[in-house]
């Protein structure tokens, strides 16, 4: 198995310490007991060995509204649910360019306001990213059609580029990333299109339409023409991440979210997913160079809803919302269709009772969605450090902590990678959610909530950072869950 590592988030994360935690958490520790293990996991393993030996349970499906995944990914392959319908593993939302993205209308609408300028560097952050890609990618080009003429052909074989000698540092570069890529394409013609070519086609394209600025009329605030509920078509794999050498790896975040939720279980390979009988419908959103669109959002959720899901992953958020209503009636939608919906709090360290961040579970009318949990990064050890100093943290508006930091999970091609972020922690509840609605599926979604939420572990450090006051168990609420469903 390759395996490659690097980080989403590089921005490294109280009470007295009860263990002494390793320097490096372990593979899985997002599974482990604190007074087994001396890290604090979530119980996982403890649960699966106690109360969960020779106990039935039944299929969950757990939408993970994305990037995409790798359908052939080996530790994912055999847990993605399938549409008995067509043969899909569910739906892309991503479609031809129109419009513009939502910074630009949510832009005009808040000149004034206070909102504006956090709007504002959201943008100008998005904007910066796409064009250093753009600008990699085209000296990638410039060093490959050198390194092409060099070899003197146009589609030289995997043996003409092994063989190859680089000229220069970039050119050895390049020529490494072109041969850590070409197992995945029939033909070198084929990965240079994909790679290099038709990416920054596409982002100067973005860059130039539904980014730019200077170009804006009312009709631009229009709902996306992509915002069907069965979504454009069912290409939900995920897109390249570009022949570039410090990628946006967007692309990845999918994969790494569903392997959290359901990789395959003691399989010898990879990863561990906290779930043993989840199915993941796959979503896809957004990518390294096109945003998530709230009305798209909105399609998703309701698809998601209406094809089975009983829990929805949602590792993503931003600080506005356009189109709203339109998500809130989605949520809406979900939650009268028992749906629980997980939602990652944020990595910008800020307080969400002071500050918004979206998609959110309060509506517009100021009544809270009952079955929506949102979660903060917890570290492995338990002291002081165990809140992650990147996490969004809230006393009346963060539900319950989870583990955030240096989780390990599957990535394309069979790899893995430990990454940063309340992103993977949001993967974590979704596992227990689904672990719970698996041996225990007379609950409603509500009660799974109500459950997760009162089974935590708690610390002082975490007293003022959440409503519960602590870190998510699956041993404590399979328990509990046990004890709310017995005869009384």
């Amino acid at each position: 198995m390759r395996k490659c590592l690097f980080w989403l988030l590089v921005v490294l994360v109280g009470y007295s310490c009860a263990h002494t935690s390793p320097p490096q958490p372990y593979l899985n520790w997002q599974n482990l007991d604190l007074q087994k293990d001396g890290v604090f996991g979530i119980s996982t393993e403890k649960a699966y060995e106690q109360l969960l030996k020779n106990k039935t349970a039944t299929t969950t499906v757990v939408a993970v509204i994305d990037s995409g995944i790798d359908t052939t990914q080996q530790d994912l392959k055999p847990v993605l649910w399938t549409d008995p319908t067509d043969g899909s593993h569910g739906r892309n939302y991503i479609g031809p360019e129109t419009g513009k993205e939502d910074f630009i209308p949510m832009m005009a609408n808040t000149v004034g306001d206070s909102s504006y300028h956090r709007i504002l560097d959201d943008y100008n952050l998005h904007v910066t990213r796409l064009q250093t890609f753009i600008s990699q990618l085209k000296e990638s080009q410039k060093v490959l059609e050198q390194i092409v003429k060099n070899i003197g052909k146009e589609n030289p074989s995997l043996e003409d580029l092994k063989n190859y000698r680089p000229r220069n540092e970039s050119e050895t570069g390049v020529i490494g990333l072109v041969l850590d890529r070409m197992p995945l394409y029939p033909d070198f013609e084929r990965l240079r299109y994909y790679e290099v070519d038709h990416l920054l086609y596409l982002g100067e394209y973005h860059l130039e339409h539904a980014l730019n600025r200077t170009t804006f009329s009312k009709a631009d605030t229009s709902i996306s023409h992509n915002s069907k509920t069965d979504g454009v078509d069912i290409n939900v794999s995920n897109d390249p991440l570009g022949l570039v050498a410090d990628p946006n790896v967007m692309p990845f975040h999918g994969t790494h979210m569903a392997g959290i939720i359901a990789a395959v279980r003691n399989n010898g390979q990879g990863i561990n997913g906290v779930s043993d009988h989840a199915r993941i419908l796959v979503i896809k959103l957004f990518n390294n160079i096109r945003e998530m669109r709230n009305s798209d959002l909105a399609a998703a959720i309701r698809y998601a809803a209406d094809h089975g899901a009983r829990i929805i992953n949602m590792s993503f958020g931003k600080v506005f919302s356009l189109h709203r209503a339109l998500v809130d009636s989605a949520v809406k939608y979900a939650m009268a269709k028992d749906v629980l919906i997980i939602h990652s709090a944020g990595n910008d360290r800020m307080n969400l009772d002071s500050n918004s961040f979206f998609p959110s579970p309060k509506y517009l009318d100021g009544s809270i969605a009952p079955a929506w949990l949102t979660v903060g990064a917890s570290g492995y050890r338990d002291d002081s450090s165990l809140p992650a100093t990147f996490s969004n943290y809230g006393r009346h508006t963060v539900d319950v902590y989870g583990p955030g930091v240096q989780i390990t999970s599957t990535i394309p091609n069979s790899g893995t990678v430990a990454w940063d972020g309340t992103s993977v922690v949001a993967p974590v509840v979704a596992g227990l959610a689904a672990l719970i609605r698996s041996y225990y599926p007379q609950l409603t979604a509500a009660q799974v909530k109500d459950i997760i939420v009162r089974s935590v572990v708690k610390r002082k450090a975490l007293e003022d950072k959440c409503i519960s006051g602590g870190v998510v168990n699956a041993y404590n609420a399979l328990k509990l869950a046990a004890n709310e469903t017995m005869p009384k």
